[in-house]
């Protein structure tokens, strides 16, 4: 997180999946890289098989937005959770 200037907020999102879908070898990395494309900031896959990101408070994702990417990759939207906080 050292690239960040403390001038900025950010929101921090966790997606979470139900059945452990997050561990896809091939879906997960599609996901992470569309996220990117996006404009999420240091997306990173935790130990819990849930996605962490970050974007500028300004540039905030709606739940919705996000259900759509993952629904894009192919991914049921309906077996994800998303935890946000601002930091």
């Amino acid at each position: 997180m050292g690239f960040f200037t403390f001038s900025q907020k950010l929101v921090q999102y966790t997606l979470s999946s139900e059945a452990h879908a997050l561990t896809c070898p091939f879906l997960s990395p599609q996901l992470m890289e569309l996220t990117t494309k996006k404009g999420a900031l240091d997306v990173k896959r935790n130990d819990q098989m849930q996605l962490i990101f970050y974007t500028k408070k300004e540039l905030e994702f709606t739940d919705e937005f996000i259900l759509n990417l993952v629904d894009q990759i192919g991914y049921e939207a309906k077996n994800f959770s998303i935890a946000r906080k601002e930091e």
